[in-house]
């Protein structure tokens, strides 16, 4: 096993949670203590290789458990906006002289090197000399530099202040006998964790600690965790914003729960779709609402099937066979709309690729570079990717490995439940009648006929059927959208429109999304929410 104890030096952790910037994160995520392992590994001159071997190594591990305080004894710092002065760049020569310093490092002759050096020592000159008579110009700028003069921006500084100061990462099934001088050494320069003033000291240690959360697909709480080529990203990614830009942490969610609860958890059902996905966030062009769910899962398919053509495809990815549509679960192509919150206006906030559970390796390779080929030929200069397609005008898109956005956050989607809601109709298998009919009993037989469907559909899908199902053609979620508003499914020449429905599924056990039902599940249609306990 290998533990790392990390202590709060001043008692207290100021972090700002990634998708609230006005609350602290609580616990400290396992992706933010690997950064800062990376940067005690580049705090000298001459990276010590084994030092790096031994993250390559810990990268490769399963997410960490952790030894924490419960949420339920934090106490938190109540948050207030602040308005700071502007700090300023461009006086001191700061950019002229970073790049100076940065075609140095890349000098690799004697001559270009010397020529390096006097560049360098030019641009520190030139930024640092006095002018002893300043135009009216610099000396506007200087004196709005003076910090009653800057320009002020909100920030926060939301704090956590933890009842026992002391937590660890725990990496149970690890054997760290080979790395662990290396990782002693990093520990010891790792001087804070988050914000520069929460200060931490932190080591390795030996003894037996049991941990309160644990790594659990049915937990609650979500943590930012890392994985294979972890340390090569962050390294990129500073190249990039060089500490000065803004940034996103690289990172992958990953669910945790009590280990206490997980201890008495019992098997539950599970979705045939896992909770493997690949998500684009919209980061521009049009903002639908979800009755154009179909357009856009259409359009990613489209988008995705063009970098290789749908022929000679395995069927887990194209959902045909040699014969014509395939029995065989295959990638579902979503749209993820905001809804379940009281805010909510179903808008699509992005889109998803959804894997199934039992996709073989190279399969989902295959995938994986059909989406490293479609963002290499078709993104711009900031990574965006356009998608277009029937009546769909340009809806702009980046891959992200985690989102702020609720909806663009797997986790949400995919936890168990024992209730689960719509938030795109149901387009039934089977037309089960007239479900607005006037006449006697007709309406009630077919809703039941509906309902039944639902639940075939519920055992093909997670393997167990609900306890009850309530249909509806009006929307059941806040945000979703009428039945009436999403356009007839599947929509193609001579073939018959499947009745949609919304419906209200509950099961006597937990099942595990996602819950994807019915003819549109693999184009955006009956994705279902978990909303057990909301």
């Amino acid at each position: 096993m290998l533990g790392i104890e990390i202590e709060l030096l001043t008692g207290r952790y100021a972090a700002t949670a990634h998708n609230d910037r006005g609350r602290a994160e609580w616990p400290p995520h396992p992706a933010r203590f690997f950064s800062a392992l990376v940067a005690a590994l580049h705090d000298r001159e001459e990276v010590n290789q084994d030092e790096r071997a031994a993250l390559l190594w810990l990268e490769q591990q399963s997410a960490p458990s952790l030894w924490v305080d419960p949420e339920s004894r934090v106490g938190r710092r109540q948050v207030q906006d602040v308005y700071v002065p502007v700090n300023d760049v461009s006086l001191g020569g700061d950019e002229t002289i970073r790049k100076a310093e940065a075609k140095l490092d890349e000098a690799k002759s004697p001559a270009t090197k010397c020529k390096a050096e006097a560049a360098l020592e030019k641009a520190k000159r030139k930024a640092f000399a006095v002018d002893v008579q300043p135009s009216d110009k610099a000396l506007k700028t200087a004196t709005a530099l003076l910090p009653e003069r800057r320009t002020r921006q909100v920030r926060t500084f939301p704090v956590v202040i933890p009842e026992t100061s002391t937590f660890a990462f725990l990496w149970q099934d690890a054997d760290a006998t080979k790395h662990r001088g290396a990782l002693e050494q990093l520990c010891a320069r790792v001087t804070r964790l988050g914000h520069s003033s929460s200060l931490v000291r932190c080591n390795v240690v030996d003894r037996d600690l049991t941990p309160t959360l644990v790594p659990s697909d049915d937990g609650d709480v979500v943590l930012r965790v890392v994985g294979s080529g972890q340390l090569d990203r962050l390294e990129q990614a500073f190249q990039y914003h060089q500490g000065v830009q803004s940034r996103v942490l690289p990172a992958r969610p990953q669910c945790y729960g009590s280990s206490s609860e997980r201890a008495m958890a019992s098997p539950r059902a599970e979705s045939v779709f896992s909770g493997d996905w690949v998500v684009f966030e919209r980061v521009g062009g049009v903002r639908p609402i979800s009755s154009r769910s179909t357009d856009l899962a259409r359009a990613l398919r489209g988008a995705l099937l063009e970098q290789h053509g749908e022929t000679g495809l395995p069927a887990t990815l194209s959902g045909h066979g040699g014969s014509g549509p395939t029995e065989q679960h295959h990638v579902a192509f979503l749209a993820l709309p905001f809804v379940g919150h009281e805010h909510a206006d179903g808008a699509l906030m992005g889109c998803a690729l959804v894997l199934p559970r039992d996709i073989p390796t190279r399969d989902r390779e295959t995938l994986l570079r059909l989406v490293a080929k479609w963002e290499m030929e078709r993104s711009d200069q900031r990574g965006n990717l356009t998608l277009a397609g029937g009546t769909l005008p340009s809806f702009i898109i980046r891959r992200v490995e985690l989102s702020a956005k609720a909806a663009l956050d797997p986790t949400r989607w995919c936890r168990a439940s024992t209730r689960f809601i719509t938030a795109t109709p149901i387009a039934l298998d089977k037309n089960p009648g007239n479900l607005r009919s006037n006449q006697d009993g007709t309406a009630k037989k077919a809703a039941l006929e509906a309902e039944q469907s639902i639940s075939d559909a519920c055992l093909r899908i997670v393997g167990a059927r609900p306890s009850s199902v309530e249909i509806s053609l009006a929307p059941l979620l806040p945000g979703a959208q009428h039945v009436r508003d999403f356009l007839p499914w599947p929509g193609r020449p001579g073939r018959t429109p499947r009745v949609r429905v919304h419906a209200d599924i509950r099961f006597a056990a937990p099942a595990k999304g996602p819950l994807l039902l019915g003819a549109g599940r693999y184009f955006g249609l009956g994705l279902c929410l978990p909303v057990e306990g909301r």
